[in-house]
């Protein structure tokens, strides 16, 4: 049982693949339901040529870049509005607006108002900086009071208490959040690389695609991206598992 179960996630993987392969048999329209094979082709064609990597290396490197913003952002805010309720009621209308504020307007105005590299990167900050600000915030608010207030009683400087109490515990309650985050950026790059047509970018190569009406290739540009989605959000489980296992050595 314990064996069926591991091997589940890849057993619906087949069964999504084959669904998929029925219906494009059943539409039997190979230029809009490409199938699995042609899918696979136009995969291995897009990874023999440099262009491809170039497009990965520049939406990595914009995921990556708008992602740090955002936590480093949420964090500096989420702690200063924790400490200062000036700062929060500054910020609460602000990050209500961007909450609302539909994600295809964002990219629209970005597009008229940035160039094409930056785009991308000022798109995903302001959709994901909002739900990373939250998360931060109200972790902080859950922190252990009577630390809090121990704190305050022997005078704990402002500065040690940020290094030692409240990024570590906001730290283990973001993460959960932080994961979701990333997947979500990935999106939102995409997204925006493809409307702004942004160089050397996995969403410009996609639009390109699907302009020509080349939707096997979509799909192997989608795969790509899911791809690399998992492996960021694999890299971020094991840091965190290093990261424990560090503390959990000092602690010894």
């Amino acid at each position: 049982m314990k064996i069926f179960q591991k091997y589940l996630p890849i057993l619906t993987v087949l069964v999504l693949v084959s669904a998929w392969w029925i219906y494009s048999a059943v539409k039997d329209y190979s230029l809009l339901y490409p199938t699995p094979i042609e899918i696979l082709v136009a995969m291995i064609n897009i990874l023999k040529t440099g262009a491809f990597y170039r497009s990965l290396l520049g939406s990595l490197l914009r995921i990556v870049l708008s992602f740090i913003i955002a936590l480093v952002l949420s964090l500096v805010l989420g702690i200063l509005s924790n400490l200062l309720k000036s700062i929060e009621r500054i910020l609460y209308p602000v990050v209500l607006l961007v909450r609302a504020t539909p994600t295809m307007s964002v990219i629209f105005l970005c597009v008229l108002w940035f160039n094409q590299n930056i785009t991308p990167v000022v798109v995903a900050c302001t959709v994901i900086f909002p739900t990373l600000y939250s998360l931060v915030y109200s972790s902080i608010k859950s922190c252990d009071k009577d630390l809090l207030e121990m704190s305050a009683v022997y005078r704990v400087p402002t500065k040690v208490m940020i290094s030692k109490l409240y990024v570590p515990f906001v730290a283990e309650r973001v993460y959960d959040g932080a994961v979701s985050a990333i997947s979500l950026n990935v999106k939102l790059i995409i997204a925006a690389e493809a409307i702004s047509q942004t160089p050397y970018s996995l969403g410009a190569s996609m639009q390109s695609s699907y302009g020509v009406f080349e939707i096997a290739s979509v799909f192997a540009y989608t795969i790509a991206a899911i791809v690399l989605s998992f492996l960021l959000e694999s890299l971020f489980k094991i840091i965190r598992s290093r990261v424990r296992r560090k503390r959990y050595a000092e602690t010894l």
